[in-house]
C-alpha cells in the first residue's frame, strides 16, 4: 500500500494468466451459444474485442494497444476473405477479430489454420456419414478445375450459392484454440 491508495504490482506472468483465463471463458461461452443457436451474437464478439483492446492497453500501454489492434485487424481480415466466398458467417469474422484482440497476431493465425484443418476433418466425417463423398468430390474437382485451369475466379463466389453441409464453425474453433494454447505453452 502506498499512501491512501492501493498499488497493485502485477508481473507479466500474472497478466498473461488473467488474459488466458478470461479468453478461455470467452471461447467457452461462444462455443455454447454457437452450438445451441448456430449464431454468435454481436454483443459477445464486440465485448471480446473491446476487452482485448482495453486489457492490453491498460497492461501494456501503447505497445499493448498496438498488439491488440493489429491482432484484431489480422483476425478480422483473414476471416473476412472466407466470409466473402461464403465459407463462414459474419459472426465468425467478428469472433476472430475478438480472438486477435485478446491473444495477438500469431495466436489468431495459428488458431485459424488449426480451425480450417479441424473443419476439413469434420466436413469429411459428415460427408462419410451422409454418404455424399463421391458427389461432393466430383463437384469439388470441377470447381478446382474451373478456378485453376480455366482461371474462372468467379466460381469462388458461385460456391456461396451451393447447398453445402453446414455446422457451427465453433466445432472447429474450440479444438483449434485448445491446440494453439497447448503449443504456445511448449
Amino acid at each position: 500500500m502506498s499512501g491512501l491508495g492501493l498499488e497493485l504490482k502485477w508481473g507479466r506472468s500474472n497478466t498473461i494468466l488473467v488474459c488466458h483465463g478470461l479468453f478461455i471463458i470467452f471461447i467457452t461461452v461462444a462455443f455454447v451459444i454457437d452450438a445451441r443457436h448456430s449464431r454468435l451474437p454481436n454483443k459477445l464478439t464486440l465485448c471480446g474485442t473491446l476487452f482485448g483492446v482495453l486489457f492490453h492497453t491498460v497492461s501494456g500501454g501503447w505497445n499493448g494497444l498496438l498488439f491488440s489492434v493489429i491482432g484484431s485487424c489480422t483476425g478480422f481480415l483473414m476471416v473476412l476473405v472466407l466470409y466473402v466466398i461464403g465459407a463462414l458467417g459474419a459472426g465468425d469474422v467478428k469472433l476472430f477479430a475478438a480472438i486477435g484482440s485478446m491473444m495477438g497476431v500469431m495466436f489468431v493465425i495459428q488458431t485459424l489454420v488449426y480451425a480450417i484443418l479441424w473443419a476439413g476433418l469434420i466436413g469429411l466425417f459428415l460427408l462419410l456419414i451422409q454418404r455424399k463423398m463421391r458427389v461432393t468430390g466430383s463437384k469439388l474437382a470441377g470447381w478446382l478445375f474451373e478456378i485453376c485451369a480455366l482461371h474462372k475466379f468467379e466460381t469462388l463466389f458461385e460456391l456461396k450459392q451451393q447447398k453445402n453441409i453446414k455446422f457451427p464453425f465453433m466445432y472447429a474453433v474450440f479444438p483449434a484454440v485448445a491446440l494453439t494454447i497447448y503449443y504456445s505453452l511448449l
